[in-house]
């Protein structure tokens, strides 16, 4: 079934939302300085950050790559707590039983849309292509390092269109608790 991509980016908005505030974050802390940020919009771009442009490729990498570790764990932190209610391991009843499931179900659902904008975008993509590959200052190194990831990203972008950004997601949100309990019990 295909869902355009804008009913997905409506439906978990949160994710689009930690996934511009990632780039931003990136920027201050490698002291790029930002233009103009929307964290959401109901339009393409659904979100998007202007910055000044670099001519530093790691600065330019990690900026790209910021969603990915931010969306990741933030999304893992939220829904760890929501994971027992939500899987039904809980045994809370009544009326603070279906408060309980409720609230680990949002919970749930916010820690998903955030860890399912964990990936980069296309346009996180061309920029580092721009930024890093095509530019003749940049060494060797940085663009054996940065072509990976472009193609990561890009390889990512294509696994979407099979909902690969909610695989993730819900294999994410499920990954520290199965660690957890293994390694506690």
């Amino acid at each position: 079934m295909i869902i355009p991509g804008f009913v997905i980016s409506a439906v978990t908005f949160p994710g689009v939302a930690v996934h511009e505030l990632a780039h931003q974050v990136f920027c201050r802390i490698c002291r790029i300085p930002v233009y103009e940020v929307k964290y959401f919009q109901f339009k393409n771009p659904c979100g998007y950050v202007l910055h000044e442009a670099t001519q530093n490729p790691w600065k330019n990498l990690a900026t790209g790559l910021g969603p990915f570790f931010i969306n990741t764990l933030l999304g893992i932190f939220i829904t760890l707590p929501a994971y027992a209610n939500v899987f039904g391991y809980s045994s809370v009843d009544g009326t603070l039983g279906m408060f309980v499931k409720l609230s680990s179900l949002i919970l749930y659902w916010l820690g998903v849309s955030i860890l399912m904008h964990a990936f980069p975008s296309t346009g996180d993509a061309k920029a580092l292509v721009q930024s890093v590959l095509k530019n003749k200052e940049v060494g060797l190194l940085a663009k054996i390092v940065t072509a990976p990831f472009i193609g990561l990203i890009y390889l990512g972008a294509i696994g979407s269109v099979f909902w690969l950004d909610l695989i993730y997601g819900i294999g994410m949100s499920m990954l520290l608790p199965k660690l957890l309990s293994m390694w506690l019990f």
